[in-house]
């Protein structure tokens, strides 16, 4: 029984890193949940929650739409996009800030701006974010470390 209690004490800090396990609205986790299978649809869950201020939401919405931007988000809310995405890059999410530094990168919501995008996919590099120093080593006219023939290691 003591070797059970051990190993779920061990385990606990690991669900509370899990941001489906850091909420305890049932509709924001399943929103979460979605990012990953579906984030069109998560997009759109998370809103409400990323537009009152959730830093939780807002972290994911910008996940959500850095995996699922395509023609039909509009140029306004591709600038909201924007806005969640720095916000939650500027908070230490490291995905957001490979997401922010591919906005930048590709001018989603936001003027084209290699040097902010370099920046911000050093940022998420130096934390240990293997695309964002892909693109970083790109961006310095450096050899991608990537080898995904399929992609060329392109996020857009």
């Amino acid at each position: 029984m003591i070797a059970w209690r051990g190993m779920f004490l061990a385990l606990l800090p690991l669900a509370a890193s899990l941001p489906a396990c850091t909420t305890s609205d049932p509709v924001l986790r399943q929103a979460i949940a979605e990012v990953s299978r579906r984030p069109h649809s998560a997009r759109t869950a998370l809103r409400p929650f990323a537009e009152r201020g959730d830093e939780i939401a807002i972290e994911q919405i910008c996940i959500a739409y850095g995996r699922s931007l395509d023609s039909d988000v509009g140029m306004a809310e591709r600038a909201k996009a924007f806005g969640w995405c720095e916000h939650a890059a500027k908070v230490g999410s490291i995905a957001a800030q490979f997401h922010l530094g591919a906005f930048y990168q590709s001018g989603i919501g936001t003027l084209k701006d290699p040097e902010a995008a370099l920046h911000w996919y050093q940022q998420a590099a130096a934390r240990g974010h293997r695309e964002a120093r892909d693109e970083a080593r790109a961006l310095e006219g450096q050899q991608r470390l990537c080898r995904n023939l399929m992609t060329g290691c392109r996020l857009f």
